[in-house]
């Protein structure tokens, strides 16, 4: 009866951690989430640059190319690798809307 009790303990354990990643995954895939986590304590919460610049139109400065690589190599006072390739791109993208 006691192994049962704690297969069944391990069993919730488990499944709740199996959920908690789906949401993780969710988020994930959210450019403004994604940006909130990341890149707002630098950039602005509004987009418009704090002690980073305005991230606003930047779809007149850079190509998405540019701008993915600049998000995932980093630039001069930007660093790089903060989101992994998938993320980069959903970022990107995101931030390729904003004007």
């Amino acid at each position: 009866m006691k192994k049962i009790l704690i297969v069944a303990g391990l069993s919730i354990l488990l499944l709740a951690g199996c959920s908690s990643k789906a949401t993780d995954k969710q988020e994930a895939l959210d450019g403004e989430t994604l940006y909130g986590n990341k890149c707002s304590a630098c950039h602005g919460g509004n987009l418009k640059g704090a002690v980073g610049p305005s991230v606003l139109n930047m779809i007149s400065k850079y190509t998405e190319d540019e701008l993915y690589k600049m998000i995932t190599e980093g630039s001069d006072k930007m660093p790089g690798h903060l989101l992994n390739d998938e993320e980069s791109r959903v970022v990107t993208k995101w931030l390729m809307e904003k004007k």
